[in-house]
């Protein structure tokens, strides 16, 4: 497999959006207000999620699509349509439609069975994710090599050589780097299917961890450097793994 070269294909730099399933919407949306700062207003059956006046993020209830409360990644692709094709054409599936869908958004799976959604962009990404924006994902999996052939065959994303002692990889697009794979690691239990982890900015990872705690999330891993930055693991208060990233080289805000 050679991967995809043409602009039709590529997804942009890093996850666009995320959604949530959730059994108890309105006590995530106000959890993820606490942590993350967002503006969460109600629109087409759903909460919307904004920072700074800009979308980011919806959260609906559970349909028996979803099966599990869960946060949904979202890329960017320049052609949707064209990209659903590449998604078959290597494997991969279609899924329905989740809550709130559009036109312009896709949900769909992995050869190995992991959802994420694809996404026709309406405004320009940031440079640098602020604050409460979703700013990296992490395909945690069984399977490396297939999830490798796949992403490449259908995106041509490019996987770095592992690194650290979880064998941490990078998917790299254009030369850089916007989310990264992780093989299962020894702790996540096996009746846990894999999934695309959601990491969202945050200013200060400490700050944001300490408030996460006090609104009743659950801490699965505490701030930790890695290559990319600070993160902390969290269940939210319905049972959504998510994961806060202070980025590296970026101070905490007081």
């Amino acid at each position: 497999m050679n991967g995809r070269t043409d602009d039709a294909y590529r997804t942009a730099v890093g996850p666009s959006w995320a959604s949530l399933a959730s059994a108890d919407p309105r006590t995530v949306a106000s959890f993820y207000r606490a942590v993350l700062g967002w503006a969460v207003t109600e629109g087409s059956g759903r909460l919307i999620a904004s920072v700074a006046g800009t979308p980011v993020a919806d959260i609906s209830g559970l349909t028996a699509a979803d099966g599990t409360a869960g946060w949904l990644i979202h890329f960017d692709v320049d052609d949707l349509d064209t990209a659903l094709t590449a998604v078959s054409e290597a494997d991969g599936a279609l899924l329905p439609p989740a809550v709130g869908g559009s036109a312009a958004t896709a949900v769909v799976s992995d050869p190995n069975g992991t959802r994420f959604a694809l996404r026709a962009p309406a405004a320009p990404r940031r440079e640098r994710p602020a604050h409460g924006t979703p700013a990296w994902g992490e395909l945690i999996t069984d399977d490396v090599e297939t999830s490798a052939a796949f992403y490449r065959e259908a995106f041509g994303w490019e996987l770095t050589e592992a690194s650290g002692p979880l064998g941490r990889r990078e998917w790299r697009t254009l030369g850089r780097p916007f989310s990264g794979l992780l093989p299962r690691p020894p702790a996540m239990p096996a009746e846990t299917p894999a999934y695309w982890d959601v990491y969202f900015a945050v200013d200060d990872i400490e700050t944001a961890a300490k408030i996460a705690a006090a609104h009743d999330g659950t801490r699965l891993m505490p701030p930790t450097p890695v290559g990319i930055g600070t993160i902390a693991v969290f269940l939210d208060p319905a049972g959504a793994v998510f994961t806060l990233l202070q980025p590296a080289g970026q101070e905490a805000v007081a």
